[in-house]
């Protein structure tokens, strides 16, 4: 992961590189992975199946596209877990703690999008999100740490609520589809008020097809490795 960021700090640092664009899961905010065996135990169903009812559910697809909600996600889920045999009640208080798993802000993430910050890069975050993505940034939002410097904070590099949060959701298509990004940078040049090259635009992820997609379309990309 050092070294992504290595090598993100490195492209930040080119002369013609004005934007910073950062996924927001797996990179600027991080889950503990440790839960997932805590539900597969509260199901009552064998390792792994939480993640897979969860994270492979058919409808994401639609959900990060804006065409359906994070409840009807939940319902969704719900479904799945039932058709395994799992009693509503049990299932329905699985996913309400998988819900309400909010993440933490990653740190060396944050740093290092707020330096760039401070030396005059706009900062943006392109996620493959949810109609609730803005409402748990709040939430990340409140429950920072004051004795944090206030360099380091998120509200100081973002607004939950502002247009530098393109969220997929909302944009209509999902990374890594061709479409996503074009939406993104139309984005990124209404808000900054000007024309931007897309060889301007430094983009970081933690998936190989949403770097990839990046590149294709012409921004420069590193993929950030987790252990």
């Amino acid at each position: 992961m050092l070294d992504a960021l290595a090598d993100y700090r490195a492209l930040l640092a080119e002369d013609d590189v004005r934007v910073a664009v950062s996924d927001l899961d797996g990179v600027l905010r991080v889950f503990d992975t440790t839960p997932w065996a805590a539900l597969d135990e509260q199901l009552g169903l064998p390792r792994g199946s939480a993640f897979r009812a969860v994270l492979r559910d058919p409808l994401l697809e639609d959900v990060t596209r804006g065409r359906a909600t994070h409840e009807a996600w939940r319902e969704s889920i719900l479904s799945t877990l039932r058709d395994q045999g799992v009693p509503a009640a049990r299932a329905r208080r699985a996913i309400g703690t998988w819900a309400d798993d909010r993440g933490r802000l990653d740190t060396d993430v944050l740093d290092l999008l707020g330096s760039a910050q401070r030396e005059g890069i706009e900062v943006f975050v392109l996620t493959n999100g949810t109609d609730r993505v803005r409402e748990e940034l709040e939430e990340l939002l409140a429950h920072e740490d004051p004795a944090v410097p206030t360099p380091r904070r998120f509200g100081d590099l973002l607004d939950p609520h502002g247009e530098r949060v393109l969220n997929t959701a909302e944009l209509g298509e999902a990374k890594p589809d061709p479409a996503a990004f074009a939406l993104a940078h139309a984005r990124i040049e209404r808000v900054l008020g000007r024309a931007v090259p897309r060889c301007c635009v430094a983009f970081l992820d933690d998936s190989a097809s949403h770097t990839e997609g990046a590149e294709e379309f012409g921004w420069r990309a590193v993929r950030l490795h987790r252990a």
